[in-house]
């Protein structure tokens, strides 16, 4: 997405830059509080192996992934490293213990998209939807700070909403096991037998056909979500 918008860093390369820094910015943040939450909360359950390889902690650099990091420029979607997690280290019952696990990291990319949407709930920075505003387009201190805020809360939220799909790897597989009634966890769990490979197809079929699932889904709840903690509408 930006990576691939030559004729912006041609014509415009201020503004060019200055969304690489936002963007960067607002993944890094989302990124390393969601694996730190999950590091935190797997040693908080007696689970001390993403502890051990220095997980707990907010510095970015514990946490980003290369690859995913490159596609957080490309296509305005990527991945952190990992945090692994023994189930048999935690506490109580195992699927239990890896939804809660599994929660925390979309629950602190919630969290964290509602505390940097304050200022825009309580009106004291102006609204600058990401959709219709080039960044730093206002000069002054406050239109940069919004526009800080806005990615931030903009990638806590697509990266919270993304997680919860029931699908592995993703969070939402682990706390679907966990928190679903035996007979539709049954279903979950069959479908994970695949592996990767529900997830790859939909993402083949959302960059490489028109017909685009997961931006269906994902663009209203995440635009709910942001609309729910700023006050202000995505669009």
């Amino acid at each position: 997405m930006l990576l691939s918008n030559f004729d912006l860093l041609q014509n415009d390369p201020s503004t060019w830059f200055a969304l690489l820094i936002v963007i960067i910015a607002g993944a890094a943040s989302a990124v390393t509080v969601h694996e730190a939450a999950h590091a935190w909360s797997a040693l908080q359950l007696g689970d001390r192996t993403a502890a051990a390889l220095g997980r707990v902690t907010l510095n970015p650099r514990a946490h980003l992934d290369p690859g995913g990091s490159l596609m957080f420029l490309i296509v305005f979607f990527g991945w952190g490293k990992p945090t692994p997690v023994n189930a048999a280290n935690l506490r109580g019952n195992p699927e239990k213990s890896m939804a809660i696990v599994s929660a925390a990291g979309p629950v602190s990319n919630l969290i964290l998209a509602a505390i940097l949407a304050l200022p825009f709930r309580l009106d004291l920075i102006d609204w600058r939807a990401p959709g219709q505003n080039a960044p730093f387009t206002g000069g002054s201190a406050e239109s940069i700070v919004a526009d800080f805020l806005v990615y931030g809360v903009l990638f806590n939220s697509f990266l919270a909403i993304f997680n919860l799909i029931p699908l592995p790897p993703l969070d939402g597989f682990a706390l679907a096991l966990g928190i679903l009634p035996r007979g539709p966890a049954r279903i979950v769990r069959r479908v994970g037998a695949y592996g990767f490979a529900p997830l790859g197809i939909i993402l083949v079929l959302e960059f490489a056909t028109p017909f685009g699932i997961l931006s269906g889904v994902m663009v209203p709840l995440a635009g709910l979500v942001i609309e729910v903690v700023t006050g202000h509408s995505l669009r």
